[in-house]
């Protein structure tokens, strides 16, 4: 019983780390330029697509 206390203790602490990241950005908010490489070999800026909705999905394979 003692383990499962621990267990949703430890789950309700990272769920409320998670929130705080995500709760400093509102719709709407600036956020600033960064310029990656495209599979072209040039390079992409995020201030290219400052009318339109962008999604950024950054992901790692370990």
């Amino acid at each position: 019983m003692r383990k499962n206390y621990f267990l949703v203790l430890v789950l309700a602490l990272v769920i409320a780390s998670v929130g705080n990241v995500f709760a400093q950005y509102q719709v709407g908010d600036h956020v600033d330029d960064f310029t990656l490489p495209d599979v072209n070999g040039g390079t992409v800026s995020l201030y290219d697509y400052s009318d339109q909705l962008v999604l950024l999905n950054f992901f790692a394979t370990w």
